[in-house]
């Protein structure tokens, strides 16, 4: 495998981890445990990682990003469309060098 093949693979792991991990997150909102109890904190511990990594892109969305007063938090939405061009960019432009 060639380095430009490694590179446009390791682009689409990338891209597709952070799609998945950006879903979790919503669904781990959803599915919240009310309380902190030896039985429930695995799930906080997960969701603080999920966190962790998915909050770098999320919060520029949400900061530009109205809420419309309504409560509800498309960043997701949003990073997701974002994450998919950028990604698909990136992956156009490593394919379109040239072969050494």
């Amino acid at each position: 495998m060639s380095l430009k093949e490694t590179l446009i693979q390791a682009l689409l792991i990338f891209g597709r981890s952070m799609d998945l991990l950006i879903l979790v997150r919503v669904l781990m909102s959803w599915f919240r445990p009310q309380v902190w109890s030896r039985e429930t904190q695995w799930f906080f511990r997960v969701e603080e990682v999920v966190v962790r990594l998915t909050e770098p892109v999320l919060a520029p969305i949400r900061r530009i990003l109205p809420t419309g007063g309504i409560g509800l938090d498309f960043s997701p939405i949003v990073a997701a469309v974002l994450l998919e061009i950028v990604i698909q960019t990136a992956v156009t432009l490593v394919a379109a060098l040239p072969v050494p």
